[in-house]
């Protein structure tokens, strides 16, 4: 069995990323034997887009500084990995909520090709890329409703449109944007449609995030692009 898992979730605002991941979390801890929890890293997005969003805001933001963060993070993710494969079995789990796709939307001063390196170090390790996507109906009622008096709409979202209905139409925008990205990752990825229960999509992202992918697959990414639609 392979010693290291990792899974980094992409999408839009609204379509459940930080629901899933809590979720896995969750699964992951319940079902671990007592005293038996190996390495379990989680990345919020405080740390994977939080560092930037003040520079962003300030329009300080450089393509070198955003490349530096990124390199933190993979850099970290690359030692963790080191630092496992002397084990025979899983040993280390790791989870991202976002990272180099959401980069090149939001802060946006990156392209594909700056960051594309990154995407090859992540699926030389196995990291594993799970796409979330949701109706324009669920972004709205999941991602712009329920926060209409708070700050991500009344002050963070600002920047994307005047009132709620321009900020909806961003994020819509921005996940075709995404999803482009996401066909041009060489990571081993699972697109799914999350427009059902918030944990509809568990099971399938559970298995995929610890199941074993054969050689083949990682060089082949055979799994590039299936969808799986949870309705």
């Amino acid at each position: 069995m392979i010693p290291f898992k990792a899974l980094l979730v992409e999408g839009t605002s609204g379509v459940g990323k930080s629901t899933l991941i809590d979720a896995l979390i969750r699964r992951h801890v319940g079902a671990s034997e007592a005293r038996k929890i190996r390495t379990l890293v989680h990345l919020a997005q405080s740390h994977t887009y939080g560092p930037l969003a003040r520079p962003e805001d300030h329009g300080t933001l450089t393509v070198d500084a955003n490349l530096r963060h990124v390199e933190r993070i993979v850099g970290t993710v690359e030692w963790l990995h080191a630092g496992v494969q002397e084990h025979a079995r899983p040993w280390c789990f790791v989870l991202i909520d976002t990272l180099h796709l959401t980069h090149c939307v939001r802060p946006g001063v990156v392209k594909w090709s700056d960051v594309e390196p990154f995407d090859r170090r992540l699926a030389a390790l196995g990291c594993k890329l799970l796409f979330l996507r949701g109706t324009p109906a669920t972004i709205w009622e999941r991602g712009i409703k329920p926060r209409a008096d708070q700050q991500f709409i009344q002050e963070y979202a600002k920047k994307f449109g005047r009132t709620p209905e321009e900020i909806h139409h961003y994020f819509a925008h921005e996940q075709e944007t995404l999803a482009g990205l996401f066909s041009r990752s060489v990571m081993p990825k699972l697109l799914v449609q999350n427009d059902g229960a918030p944990d509809n999509a568990l099971e399938e992202a559970c298995r995929f995030w610890a199941n074993d992918l054969a050689e083949n697959d990682l060089a082949e990414n055979d799994l590039a692009g299936r969808e799986v639609e949870h309705l």
